[in-house]
């Protein structure tokens, strides 16, 4: 960045170049040419797009200010450290999607953060890269060479002079402006694609943590919150980049069980504007609980009684509170929290319990009336053959996964499952393992061991000849025919 008594660009001014043409006379500040044609809608409508392009299909416009919210240590950073890495990273370095959404192109993302200290940010994106997306050490080299990281808490007083990391300030005259600081970093922006021909080379988007340590206003203030959203929504259409804002809800805010989607931009500070000035707005958020007076409701039940063995805690919902934008994702996405911070998307629960609001969501308790028609009871047997049936495709999930996590392996060769788990944890975004549910998330041992968990499927193996198995402790003795990628 440049430093304070550099000369510092006009911040109103979104590009000088690109106004030189239609400049405003001498004592204007807009030049509205009512003598011309230049305003007319039919200059303009043989290139008008059908749609605002994508940079992540669903979930982040690739031009425009946006905004994910939710309360502290839900996962926003860690998400949004992920998605930047996502569109940081070569296609070949990771999933197609993100979310459920198509990415679109890769470029460099820039990271403003004034909460974290570099060392954290880095050692958050590290274990990103490498436990999340499954990266080696190269591919990860080549993606955090790709994002930039400006950890405003951590720079020394010669680097930042400035007295904090305010992005807006209230000038002399009474107006809202942007700060220094936020010309700096579009001087930054302009600074390095203008270095950079090739447009994956170039910054497409900004990382912000946080609107509370870094907007420089009181988020209630309405007049601050135009004038900011204005500046960026501005400076994103001329310089083509996203911006994705972090944001906070109040202490003590409660999600309410009769609606929780739908009143989930009422939990963001400074509602009005703040849902309303950006392109899009986000809620991260732990998955509920109400406690009623007879029985506890759980949001998405399908999907609690599907992890049994995690928190709830550690299962986050992401859902578009606000957007008013073609091809917007309508529907919710879950992610497990797994060890290091990374995430899991899990499967969506079934139609008609994503909504807790829906009655049947809400009384888990009701029993039928006693006039339905009820199938046959089945067998334990058929019970049990049925369960296998429907978890047996797992089975060729773990050879490959197998083959990822021991791609050396020889015949005697352990296979330990701690670490099947954790190389299963990284491939979750590939396209085979969207039939995950095929595995269940804990496996038991012994007597005890429950089909469709990890050992199951290893026994399904020994029983193939693929591994042996002597006190539960497994041993690789040879690939099938056909082999794991074939599978």
């Amino acid at each position: 960045m440049t430093s304070r008594s550099a000369r510092i660009a006009d911040p109103d001014a979104p590009d000088r170049n690109a106004q030189t043409a239609h400049a405003a006379p001498s004592g204007k500040r807009w030049h509205s040419q009512p003598e011309s044609d230049r305003w007319l809608a039919s200059n303009s409508l043989h290139v008008a797009m059908p749609r605002i392009p994508f940079r992540v299909d669903g979930w982040l416009p690739a031009r425009g200010a946006n905004v994910w919210f939710g309360a502290g240590s839900t996962g926003k950073t860690q998400l949004l450290l992920w998605m930047a890495a996502m569109i940081a990273s070569r296609p070949e370095y990771r999933a197609p999607t993100w979310l459920g959404g198509t990415i679109n192109g890769t470029g460099h993302v820039l990271i403003l953060s004034a909460e974290d200290t570099g060392q954290q940010i880095i050692e958050r994106l590290r274990n990103i890269l490498h436990t999340t997306m499954g990266q080696d050490a190269a591919m990860a080299r080549e993606t955090s060479a790709r994002l930039h990281v400006m950890p405003f808490l951590s720079m020394s007083e010669a680097e930042f002079r400035h007295p904090n990391a305010s992005l807006f300030r209230l000038a002399e005259d009474r107006v809202w402006r942007a700060s220094e600081v936020l010309t700096e970093v579009r001087e930054y922006i302009k600074g390095w694609n203008a270095r950079h021909d090739d447009p994956e080379d170039q910054i497409v988007g900004v990382v912000m943590d946080s609107a509370t340590s870094m907007a420089g206003f009181d988020s209630m203030d309405e007049g601050a919150t135009t004038n900011f959203f204005f500046y960026l929504n501005r400076m994103c259409e001329t310089m083509k980049l996203f911006f994705t804002i972090i944001g906070h809800v109040p202490k003590g805010s409660t999600v309410p069980q009769k609606d929780p989607w739908g009143t989930a931009a009422a939990r963001l500070r400074g509602v009005a504007i703040w849902t309303t000035a950006p392109r899009m707005v986000v809620e991260v958020r732990f998955i509920q609980e109400w406690h009623l007076k007879r029985n506890t409701v759980h949001e998405a039940k399908e999907l609690r009684e599907r992890l049994p063995g995690v928190r709830r805690e550690d299962i986050l919902v992401v859902y578009a509170a606000k957007a008013n934008l073609q091809g917007v994702c309508r529907d919710p996405r879950y992610l497990v929290r797994v060890e290091e911070g990374a995430f899991r998307q899990v499967d969506a629960p079934k139609p008609g319990s994503t909504r807790p609001g829906d009655a049947k969501a809400q009384d888990p308790g009701k029993r039928h009336n006693a006039s339905s028609t009820t199938p046959a009871p089945r067998s334990s047997a058929q019970q049990r053959a049925d369960k296998e049936a429907r978890y047996r495709p797992g089975t060729p999930i773990i050879l490959r996964v197998i083959k990822r996590a021991y791609p050396n392996i020889a015949p005697g060769d352990y296979v330990i499952e701690s670490l099947i788990k954790k190389t299963l944890d990284t491939m979750h975004g590939e396209e085979p393992f969207k039939a995950r549910r095929c595995i269940v998330s804990s496996s038991g041992s012994g007597a005890g061991i429950r089909i469709g968990g990890l050992s199951w499927h290893l026994q399904q193996l020994a029983e193939a000849g693929v591994l042996t198995n002597a006190n539960n402790r497994y041993r690789f003795a040879r690939w099938p025919d056909p082999s794991p990628d074939e599978a």
